[in-house]
């Protein structure tokens, strides 16, 4: 999964590339020998042309938090398992993109809908350049993000409208449903509301965020 794929709450195919994999990559063998990182080039002539590098269980992780790295604002979707021509298959971000990984659906979808508010978009976007690092992982150092409580109503609520958030995403994206996108508006202006809760941000401060981001 590249970041050009990511949008909010959602992800979208941009290619029709068969999986059927070792022949589509020896497709590919030249590029991949000649990938501009020294060490996946050593590795991979050490092993085998299509090796990757920086993978571990993190990469494999029921459910993963991403968002593009290389970008001008974050947007963030929860990513688990996908369905294909050859079964249920876990979808693997490249390394344009960021990740928390998580056991937890509800976890996931908790943090997700936090990095997809406004007041988390607007901090990010005050102290970290446009391009590539704009969303490296480390970014969310600086927002404190509370642990995931089940007994938390406030944690539940912001786990359901994520999930919520996605099914309208997908709608829109997907089959261009403008009801959905309208929805869709409708319920992350709930989410803003609810981690506006969370931080202690006041009604006022809120519109002034919603305000410099163009809403």
């Amino acid at each position: 999964m590249r970041g050009i794929c990511i949008v909010s709450f959602t992800m979208l195919f941009k290619d029709k590339a068969r999986r059927n994999n070792f022949w589509y990559l020896h497709i590919f063998k030249g590029i991949l020998l000649s990938r501009g990182s020294k060490v996946v080039r050593e590795l991979a002539e050490k092993t085998t042309f299509y090796t990757m590098y920086g993978i571990g269980e993190y990469t494999f992780a029921p459910y993963k938090v991403v968002w593009k790295r290389m970008a001008s604002d974050l947007e963030a979707v929860v990513l688990s398992r996908v369905e294909t021509p050859i079964g249920e298959k876990d979808v693997i971000p490249t390394d344009t993109t960021s990740l928390i990984p998580f056991t937890s659906e509800e976890e996931a979808h908790y943090v997700c809908a936090i990095l997809n508010s406004s007041p988390v978009r607007f901090c990010v976007r005050s102290y970290s350049s446009a391009g590539r690092g704009f969303g490296a992982p480390s970014i969310v150092k600086h927002f404190g993000i509370p642990k995931y409580e089940q007994s938390n109503e406030g944690h539940r609520e912001l786990s359901e409208l994520s999930k919520k958030a996605h099914g309208l995403a997908k709608r829109y994206y997907e089959q261009k449903d403008l009801e959905a996108r309208e929805e869709l508006k409708e319920v992350e202006e709930e989410v803003d509301r609810a981690v506006a809760g969370l931080y202690g941000i006041t009604d006022e401060e809120l519109t002034e965020v919603r305000k410099a981001l163009g809403f």
